[in-house]
């Protein structure tokens, strides 16, 4: 059964860039861009938000009406949780979120997803060091 709630998964290491977020996956190596309304749910999930509380924040930001975002809401968050950067569960913390108001119109939250660099961000520069093959190794 879903729940209602979301915590960021571990192995996530996230940074806001102006109206854009990247997201690391530390453990499967892959990297993510968040723009626009992913963007903004993103920012909800980091301050532990439910799904619920999701919705009524998109609503309020886009100046829409929360049936219209809930099918897209949910399959993003479906996408998340796929790509094991959100985990079923209860956050570790919450906090408020800032009132925001955007002009531009709601468009579905979109997940980009870059996988070119993962045998280079898998790396274990610490540990993978041999005497021979030199540091780090690639496995």
């Amino acid at each position: 059964m879903p729940t209602n709630q979301y915590c960021i998964s571990p192995a996530i290491v996230s940074e806001h860039f102006d109206d854009e977020v990247i997201i690391v996956n530390m453990s499967r190596g892959h990297y993510y861009s968040l723009r626009g309304s992913a963007a903004v749910v993103w920012q909800g999930l980091e301050a532990g938000t439910s799904k619920d509380g999701l919705l009524a924040y998109l609503a309020g930001t886009y100046a829409t009406n929360e049936a219209e975002l809930s099918k897209p809401l949910n399959s993003f968050l479906d996408q998340l949780v796929d790509e094991e950067l959100v985990l079923e569960g209860t956050p570790s913390q919450t906090s408020p979120l800032p009132v925001r108001t955007l002009s531009k119109p709601f468009t579905p939250p979109l997940l980009e997803i870059y996988t070119d660099m993962a045998s280079l961000l898998t790396l274990d520069p610490i540990h993978d060091v041999s005497p021979v093959e030199g540091w780090p190794i690639k496995k």
